[in-house]
């Protein structure tokens, strides 16, 4: 497993974040399981995250400090420290830092219609 610490963010450029510093903290090819990545954030005030169905995962995001603004279909939410949004496979979302900065975590699965696709996954007996 690989985990890094948060303390080597990136500061992306990627077409769905503004203004964030990003750390993989672990990826699935290190997990043997259907969890894609757990990834630290931090959002500059006013900066941008979206969730969008090309992503093909499901995803917790769980504020550890500051507020978002949840937007989707449905409507806006207004997330703070210590709550979890849950963002199902299809959903397009966009998470919008507040006034003040936002560090968050993030846990991106695979969705039950692509695991239930795979074999099942046994872990090998180690014989001493």
């Amino acid at each position: 497993m690989i985990i890094t610490t948060t303390g080597e963010a990136v500061r992306t450029t990627m077409d769905t974040v503004s203004g964030a510093d990003w750390t993989c903290l672990v990826r699935r090819g290190m997990l043997h399981s259907e969890c894609e990545s757990v990834e630290h954030w931090l959002l500059a005030p006013a900066a941008v995250l979206a969730a969008t169905p090309r992503h093909g995962v499901e995803e917790a995001v769980l504020v550890l400090e500051g507020e978002l603004s949840l937007s989707t279909t449905s409507g806006e939410h207004s997330v703070r420290a210590g709550q979890l949004a849950l963002l199902p496979l299809g959903c397009a979302a966009r998470l919008t830092a507040g006034p003040d900065p936002v560090r968050l975590i993030t846990v991106r699965t695979l969705a039950a219609a692509v695991t239930d696709r795979l074999p099942p996954r046994i872990p090998e007996l180690i014989r001493s």
